[in-house]
């Protein structure tokens, strides 16, 4: 090296200040431990605590019981379905989930925003308002509506079935003019319950082992109830917490409830899959009385329970988690406080060092 060059060496190092170097570091240090903080309280707010379920004295099936108000509100994220055809819904972007339970029976209150009241099926392009839950106990299934040797219990209600004979306007027959049922109504001729002109109970109990598998529960021990709100609609399921079912969801608590939930929005023209659903699944521990939101974390599957399918991703008994997502949540949180750190140094040192 030239004596110039070792001039100019000698020169840069002694434009060097050590100690504002020093301070510059600290400050740092106190950027980075900031925005870890703020980070981590944001995440709090997305994901959210679990929530103590309530202990009563009568699981209240309406939705509009004095009981609800003194229980427990979580709310969980909804998205539009895009992962099996139909692709579709999405206009409810969230729902808040309530749970009580006393010795013998569970209850779910279920409330969403929704500014039409779509009750009355009155042609073929009308489409009821509908709420369903989806839950297995034990081993989490794969959030598309379950597999073979994993099914799923589907609790369903609808508005139409609620309140039909009330609003519609409508003889109950859209085929005015003489026609053999058997052809007009073919739902109704085989017996499929989806399809009764009235109906003494608004809830359906299904079975289901994977899309396309839907099955009607022998049994139907689940009732529900909804009722308009300001805003939409709140729903109430009551069920007993253990049944005779094959695959209904037991509340014994012996063990974990996995559930996930998805809504439609009949004038937005959703219906079968078109719908918004959870992502992830939530889980109801009853031994230790919490309910746990799904985790907000990147590559997760989700689903939801329907009449017509649980629109979901990902594959059989993932748990929404995943190395992939952790790995990838970590990458972004280090490229991030690499970044701060490199900023705010260059931001001190510049200031420290004039």
């Amino acid at each position: 090296m030239s004596v110039g060059g070792l001039r100019e060496t000698a020169r840069s190092v002694a434009l060097f200040d050590a100690d504002a170097a020093v301070r510059a570091t600290v400050v740092s240090a106190v950027v980075v431990l900031a925005l870890l903080l703020v980070q981590g309280a944001v995440a709090a707010a997305v994901t959210g605590p679990s929530q103590p379920t309530a202990q009563v004295q009568r699981a209240p099936l309406s939705p509009t019981a004095t009981t609800w108000n003194d229980v427990p509100t979580q709310t969980v994220s909804l998205q539009k379905q895009q992962m099996a055809v139909p692709y579709g819904g999405g206009s409810v972007d969230e729902m808040d989930v309530q749970v009580a339970t006393n010795d013998s029976h569970v209850a779910f209150r279920l409330s969403w925003d929704d500014p039409t009241r779509d009750a009355a099926i009155q042609s073929p392009r009308n489409f009821s308002d509908a709420v369903a839950v989806m839950a297995r106990t034990g081993s989490q299934p794969p959030i598309t509506m379950g597999a073979t040797g994993d099914p799923v219990n589907i609790w369903y209600w609808r508005a139409s079935w609620q309140f039909r004979n009330a609003s519609a306007p409508w003889s109950n027959d859209m085929y005015a003019y003489p026609h053999p049922d058997a052809e007009t109504k073919p739902g109704q001729a085989a017996g499929n319950p989806l399809s009764k002109a009235t109906y003494e109970q608004y809830a359906q109990n299904y079975y289901a082992k994977g899309y396309g598998s839907l099955s009607d529960a022998p049994t139907q021990p689940v009732r529900a109830r909804g009722s308009r709100t300001d805003d939409g609609w709140a729903v109430s399921f009551v069920r007993e917490r253990s049944t005779d079912g094959q695959f209904d969801a037991t509340f014994d608590g012996s063990e974990t409830v996995y559930l996930a939930f998805g809504v439609w929005n009949g004038s937005a023209d959703e219906v079968n899959g078109k719908k918004s659903i959870t992502m992830q699944y939530s889980t109801l521990d009853l031994a230790s009385g919490t309910f746990s939101p799904p985790e907000q974390s990147s590559g997760g599957d989700g689903g939801a329970g329907s009449s017509d399918g649980t629109a979901g991703g990902g594959s059989s008994g993932s748990d929404g988690g995943g190395t992939g997502g952790f790995l990838g949540g970590f990458g972004g949180l280090m490229g991030t406080a690499l970044a701060a750190i490199a900023a705010s140094w260059t931001v001190a040192y510049w200031r420290l060092a004039r």
